[in-house]
């Protein structure tokens, strides 16, 4: 059974786990925590076309991530590679003032070295904006119609979301983010030479010569 990284935006609604609270404003639901998980994984296979990387655990299970188009500029991996990666994912919702423009989705990316490996880091922020049918706050739950005119009803199961149902209507835009944040180093690799390593940015000097 595989899991799918880097999801689209309204699935974080849906997860069951309890989740950590990060900030409040007004008219906003609290922005949680979602996902934090670190794991060592072996690099099984590589689809260019679908931008996808099927990751093997150290008990065997798999795990797909998806990479999106724009980012670019991250590690080369090949088959066969040994990472240690961190997922981290939170979820915001918000109402959308009348008028207000689309939200845009954002994808950034940088390679660097840490500990001498490469080391690379990729942050997706899946935005868009839906529409309230119905609410229903007694019970957590909200009716819903996307970009793409398919409407469901979802259960809001983390309580730091939960206060915002009592402030939503019918005909409210709401827009709701998903950040993903995937960091990674190459662990069989590693780089030859004198380098200045700043690992919270991913960045070196001067260029080396990477050796397997």
């Amino acid at each position: 059974m595989t899991r799918r990284l880097l999801r689209p935006a309204l699935t974080a609604l849906l997860f069951a786990a309890p989740a950590s609270t990060l900030h409040i404003s007004r008219a906003a639901a609290q922005a949680v925590i979602t996902g934090n998980q670190n794991m060592t994984a072996t690099v099984e296979t590589i689809d260019p076309e679908t931008r996808t990387v099927l990751l093997r655990d150290k008990k065997g299970g798999l795990l797909n991530l998806t990479i999106p188009k724009d980012a670019k500029n991250l590690p080369h991996l090949e088959a066969g590679d040994q990472i240690s990666v961190r997922f981290f994912q939170t979820m915001a919702a918000d109402i959308a003032a009348p008028g207000t423009p689309l939200p845009e989705s954002t994808v950034s990316s940088a390679k660097g070295y840490a500990r001498r490996h490469p080391h690379g880091t990729l942050v997706s922020f899946q935005r868009q904006r839906v529409k309230v049918v119905t609410v229903d706050a007694a019970a957590h739950k909200v009716t819903i119609i996307d970009h793409a005119d398919i409407t469901r009803t979802i259960t809001v199961r983390q309580k730091a979301l939960q206060p915002l149902l009592n402030s939503l209507k019918t005909g409210d835009d709401v827009d709701v983010t998903t950040m993903d944040a995937v960091s990674f180093s190459v662990l069989n690799r590693t780089v030859n030479g004198d380098v200045s390593v700043t690992e919270k940015t991913g960045e070196q000097t001067p260029a080396v010569t990477p050796a397997h």
